[in-house]
């Protein structure tokens, strides 16, 4: 009960660190007005996505400087709530006098309360993912999460940086922004709590940023719950412990940033800086990201342009945020590069990706064929959504490009049909390039917050505008949101009840290792001798001691490797030759890793992708075990191997 309280605690903590230093930011770069809470959270996400690249890149990362990281912000938070309690408890005060005596806004507040609540402490502890009856709440991917994403931020909190991983598929294509988040929660709790910021906090930090949206652009109390209630009510698809959540929070902080009337009151120089710390935590977070955000500005800086009086102002703005992104990446991207030969794959070179070596997937279906499916198989029930809300806003936000009224709540970069345009071509972009390999996980985190920001359009009070309009497109997009919750209301229900076992399993202070499995890695990495170079395919890598040796990952054995690429199909031999040629001696292993993926690879409707892994790792499979029969091992339980390259029996 204790450690489930302190890591309660704990992540309130870091939310309200978060704040504190998007406050930060709020003094430096717009001074003259406060922002709400929503949006100093997003802010300080961002900032902490941007201090963590140079963190890594300076192999700096311990658990003292987070912490004093965190420290600083939540110090700043604490004093400037306490600085201004009195409008927070005057504007709490008078949201409950106005509301005191209706019992279905109390109702629905307290609904809403509930549900975040639920979803906060179901995230708290999870443990690994159910692929027999696979539930969004469940935690861990055995495959994604154990042999990298919980690797890296190990890595980092051991070593100062994520470091050198050229055989680490999963290091190539992501540049590490939320590895670093997770050492936010490592420095102070367990590999348990690490959904406490991704999904937990970052639902938080949305409801938080919606509720600033409506106080911007009013609306009834009875609007603002049901928009916070479609978000709470849409089941997350959670497939590991990349970001799925948190760019939802950021898309709809930069989407709020361009779309706020004060954006065009503030410097041009201020605007830029903060617009690019958000587009660049997005882009760090998540590389799947990249084509929404490069969308989002193209189509909302071309609008800015026909609808500004001072072009060059435009232009100004434009070129200095494209650098910032730049800058604010750089760390990221130094990082990669010293890793895995590519400041950014593909787009700045493949580096070692199996793929600059001529091992890659060749899709069967023609370029228009593969996008239709893109489009379809996110779940045609959310692009049509999609569509049907953008089309409809028009009616709210017309597309005016010159002498706009300036009683308007919102900008003239048309925010709102720049991120519907975005979401559109983003998930028809991501799944070509993935050949739509689990779209609708892919696609969520720009699909989501399009479709949540046009219905919180469609909820506010326009009394300016043609009341039968607004009224049309209110019923509407009412009628929108109850199809795509009861749409996904089976997963919704076995989201809820698995939020709820979650409770109960973190209250038994969990732990995703056994003593044993402890007691194994520590005799097997004993066996290695210190300093040496090993190459692992292991259950749980995570819990090895980086300081002692170079551990290298093969989470796709084959996927990324140093040049001139590691030999597929061409036998043990060749395999061992080519490690020796990198002064790679060691491998350890696992009897898991010899049994995983058991894909039938020449099935129909497997990815082609997805095919190529498979066919990879089973051949990487096949040689380890070849090799066992001729090399000498060191260590061995059973379960776990490390085979000497260099001594034959």
């Amino acid at each position: 009960m204790m450690s489930y309280l302190i890591s309660f605690c704990y992540g309130i903590c870091l939310l309200l660190s978060l704040i504190g230093w998007g406050k930060a930011l709020n003094h430096i770069l717009f001074p003259e007005r406060r922002i709400d809470w929503g949006q100093r959270a997003a802010w300080g996400l961002s900032f902490s996505v941007f201090i963590g690249g140079i963190l890594n890149a300076a192999w700096t990362i311990s658990p003292i400087t987070i912490l004093l990281f965190l420290g600083f912000g939540l110090v700043y938070c604490l004093v400037d709530l306490v600085n201004h309690r009195q409008l927070i408890i005057s504007n709490v005060w008078q949201t409950f006098q106005e509301n005191r005596q209706d019992k279905i806004i109390l109702s629905g507040i307290a609904i809403v309360s509930l549900l975040i609540l639920i979803q906060y402490a179901g995230w708290l502890y999870t443990g690994r993912l159910n692929f027999a009856n696979m539930v969004y709440a469940d935690g861990f991917n055995t495959s994604d999460d154990y042999h990298a994403y919980l690797v890296f931020p190990h890595k980092m909190l051991q070593l100062g940086s994520m470091g050198p991983d050229p055989f680490s598929e999963r290091r190539i294509v992501s540049f590490g922004g939320q590895s670093f988040l997770h050492t936010l929660i490592l420095s102070g709790l367990s590999d348990t709590n690490l959904n406490l910021i991704d999904p937990a906090l970052a639902l938080i930090i949305t409801v938080g940023l919606i509720l600033g949206f409506f106080k911007q652009n009013p609306a009834s109390t009875r609007r603002i719950i049901f928009t916070i209630l479609f978000l709470l009510l849409i089941a997350v698809p959670k497939a590991n412990t990349t970001s799925v959540m948190l760019p939802v929070a950021l898309f709809v902080s930069l989407f709020r940033t361009l779309d706020s009337k004060e954006i065009e009151h503030n410097h041009w120089a201020a605007n830029a800086c903060i617009l690019a710390l958000i587009a660049a935590a997005i882009c760090a977070v998540k590389s799947s990201l990249i084509p929404a955000c490069v969308f989002l500005f193209a189509v909302s800086y071309i609008c800015y342009w026909l609808s500004s009086q001072s072009k060059q102002k435009v232009i100004f703005e434009l070129v200095l945020t494209t650098v910032l992104v730049g800058i604010f990446l750089l760390p990221w991207m130094i990082s990669m590069y010293q890793s895995s030969g590519t400041l950014l794959y593909p787009i700045l070179g493949k580096g070692y990706h199996a793929s600059a070596y001529g091992i890659t997937f060749k899709s069967a279906s023609t370029l228009l064929g593969t996008a239709k499916i893109a489009i379809a198989s996110f779940r045609g029930i959310y692009i049509l959504i999609l569509i049907l809300l953008g089309c409809l806003s028009l009616s709210v936000r017309p597309l005016k490009f010159r002498n706009l009224p300036e009683e308007r709540s919102f900008s003239n970069r048309q925010a709102a049909l720049s991120m519907t345009i975005a979401a559109g071509l983003a998930t028809v972009a991501v799944g070509v390039l993935t050949e739509n390999a689990d779209p609708f996980r892919y696609s969520f985190s720009h699909l989501f917050p399009a479709i949540l920001i046009l219905l919180a359009i469609a909820m506010t009070d326009r009394e300016a505008l043609n009341k039968n309009k607004a009224g049309n497109f209110f019923l509407v997009a009412v009628f929108c949101a109850g199809l795509a919750i009861s749409y996904d209301w089976d997963t919704t229900k076995q989201t809820y009840s698995a939020y709820l076992k979650n409770i109960q399993f973190g209250l038994t202070n969990p732990s995703l290792v056994t003593a044993k499995q402890k007691s194994q890695y520590a005799a097997l990495q004993q066996s290695i001798p210190q300093g040496e170079t090993v190459l692992t395919r292991l259950d749980v890598p995570f819990i090895l001691d980086f300081k002692r040796n170079q551990i290298f990952l093969a989470d796709w054995p084959g996927g990324a490797s140093l040049p001139p690429g590691m030999p597929a199909f061409k036998g043990p031999e060749a395999l061992a030759n080519y490690l020796a040629t990198k002064s790679i001696r060691y491998i350890a292993y696992s009897s898991w890793s010899l049994n995983h993926p058991a894909v039938d690879t020449s099935g129909p409707g497997l990815s082609s992708w997805f095919r190529l892994q498979a066919k990879l790792s089973h051949d990487f499979q096949n040689n380890l075990w070849q090799l066992a029969k001729t090399r000498k091992q060191l260590y061995e339980d059973g379960e776990n191997f490390v085979l000497d390259l260099e001594t034959k029996l």
